[in-house]
């Protein structure tokens, strides 16, 4: 089948390093760490296992730092290589193993590609596991399939850069007739948001600030309006178009991080500005809670220079190291930073819904109406302009970039 899959030997990792720092179209190559070829169709590694023929199969920012060779070092134990790149689905089951109940050949479906207890075959389940906090799981390493954290990350399974992938009937979830394939797609990074809200949940009234208006930033404002209606959402967007995705999805404000926008943020938030003898102003007062959706020292900056004094402080998968940041905010105004990996349960409404499933519920009752923000579709052989799309926002005012097979 035809793939794009990652392997990162010492000797071409260097030469893919000098390369891409040459020209981006040297990322990907027959002799770069990332390459478009043909691969072996995965075999269904259990009877609890079926095999989907891809339909949409997202890009992912983190996908992206794959391919640029700018994923932190301290992910790389929880991989295992080569794999095919992609862990944003959507598709159909065309094989099933002999043990699976409740899904058969032909149907629709997304997949949670969290790898943890269940699909390894680890029994009994890690004390993790076993509470509904798949994300923490003890054993990405261990059992009976290759280290990694998510299908797309791991030897022998395949991923949604590829035509096929398989994944254990517990990752299954069925995609409603009503919900394109465009929205379904969006399923996985919208669960990412949804676990996020649940872990510090907001109340109503309160004001919270979303920074980047990227695809997880608006998400995030999608997550929180469905899940907080009554909570007031600023976004931080460097872009126009970006603006009007986030307020179409019930952002209140979007404040334009362009040239000096601290006055501005500043004014959403009720925040009195004070200047130091050197370097940015530091914040009294401010947000209720601060969600962090980009990758850069400046976010978590400004988070913490516009939190208010107790606040919460959510790093959603910020997969970098931070140079030059002042941490003199945290302890000043006694936040707390959480981070948020992927999906799990959290208790609500006297029950316990895991929140890729609560996600999937959300986009299929209308509460979260994503399918407009797969802004572009590419088949995969065409992905050289897929992934310069994927990365150039502002000129091509893409959101979420899929390849169609």
């Amino acid at each position: 089948m035809k793939a794009i899959s990652f392997a990162a030997p010492i000797p071409t990792y260097l030469a893919t390093q000098v390369a891409g720092r040459l020209s981006e179209r040297w990322l990907v190559g027959p002799h770069a760490c990332t390459r478009y070829a043909d691969v072996a169709t995965p075999d269904l590694p259990g009877q609890d296992w079926v095999r989907i023929r891809t339909v949409l199969g997202g890009i992912c920012g983190s996908d992206l730092a794959i391919v640029a060779l700018e994923a932190s070092p301290s992910t790389s134990p929880f991989s295992s290589f080569p794999f095919v790149i992609g862990h944003e689905n959507v598709g159909v089951i065309d094989a099933c193993g002999t043990g699976v109940r409740g899904f058969g050949v032909g149907d629709r479906v997304t997949v949670n590609p969290l790898l943890c207890c269940e699909p390894r075959g680890i029994t009994p389940s890690c004390a993790a596991c076993a509470g509904g906090h798949h994300s923490r799981c003890d054993h990405f390493t261990d059992g009976a399939i290759a280290p990694g954290m998510f299908i797309g990350t791991t030897r022998a399974l395949g991923g949604s850069w590829g035509e096929h992938f398989v994944a254990h009937q517990s990752q299954l979830v069925s995609v409603a007739d009503g919900v394109s394939d465009t929205a379904a797609v969006m399923t996985e990074p919208f669960a990412c948001c949804v676990h996020a809200v649940r872990g510090a949940m907001p109340e109503a009234g309160q004001h919270v600030l979303v920074i980047g208006a990227g695809t997880m930033g608006l998400l995030m404002v999608a997550a929180l309006k469905a899940l907080v209606p009554g909570c007031r959402v600023t976004t931080l967007a460097r872009h126009p178009f970006q603006a009007r995705h986030a307020e179409h999805l019930g952002a209140t404000r979007t404040v334009m991080a362009r040239g000096d926008y601290l006055g501005e943020l500043a004014e959403s938030a009720g925040t009195r500005l004070l200047k130091p003898i050197l370097g940015r102003p530091i914040g009294i007062g401010g947000f209720d809670a601060v969600f962090v959706c980009i990758s850069s020292t400046r976010g978590v900056e400004d988070a913490m220079r516009f939190a208010r004094a107790g606040a919460t402080i959510v790093l959603l998968g910020n997969a970098t190291t931070l140079k030059g940041l002042d941490w003199t905010p945290l302890w000043i105004k006694e936040l707390t930073f959480r981070g948020t990996l992927a999906y799990g349960s959290h208790g609500h409404g006297g029950a316990s819904v895991n929140a890729f499933n609560e996600a999937a519920a959300l986009i299929a009752d209308g509460r979260a109406p994503l399918g407009g923000l797969v802004t572009h579709e590419f088949p995969l052989a065409r992905y050289t302009d897929a992934l310069q799309m994927a990365r150039a926002k502002g000129s091509g005012e893409s959101v979420k970039v899929a390849f169609r097979f």
